[in-house]
């Protein structure tokens, strides 16, 4: 059984996004990230199946950490990398922005698969907590 926990790195599965995405160059990542919100959003079917959702806020962590305000995302990158620039994107990408926002909504909006599951009212507000954090970053950049 994995971990799973309610910050945007706080689960195996985010955790091994990330090792997926250390795996490319600098300039490669900002691209592989467009591309899984693309396919988030163009296969929502395959949740569960092809992607999870701590996959996908892991994901849109990473474009609001490259983002104003999202430094704290950086400092827990590096509590849970121990090289987390191996992972970051090189630079703000404000153009992912919206197609991180898009995908985030799908899992984690209102009644989204990643509100399911939490066992306790205070896992369940630290996760809700996570989203509108991220939510906040990514719509500021999409503004």
């Amino acid at each position: 059984m994995g971990t799973f926990g309610t910050g945007p790195f706080s689960s195996d599965g985010a955790l091994d996004f990330l090792d997926e995405v250390a795996e490319r160059p600098p300039q490669k990542r900002a691209e592989v990230l467009r591309r899984a919100f693309g396919y988030v959003v163009a296969n929502r079917d395959l949740l569960w199946r092809e992607f999870f959702p701590d996959e996908v806020v892991a994901a849109a962590a990473l474009v609001a950490a490259a983002l104003p305000g999202g430094e704290h995302l950086q400092h827990r990158l590096a509590q849970v990398s121990d090289e987390p620039h191996a992972v970051m994107l090189p630079g703000p990408v404000p153009d992912l922005a919206a197609p991180a926002l898009e995908a985030l909504r799908f899992v984690a909006g209102p009644g989204g698969p990643w509100h399911q599951g939490w066992t306790t009212e205070t896992n369940r507000a630290e996760a809700q907590q996570t989203i509108d954090g991220l939510t906040a970053i990514l719509r500021a950049a999409n503004s």
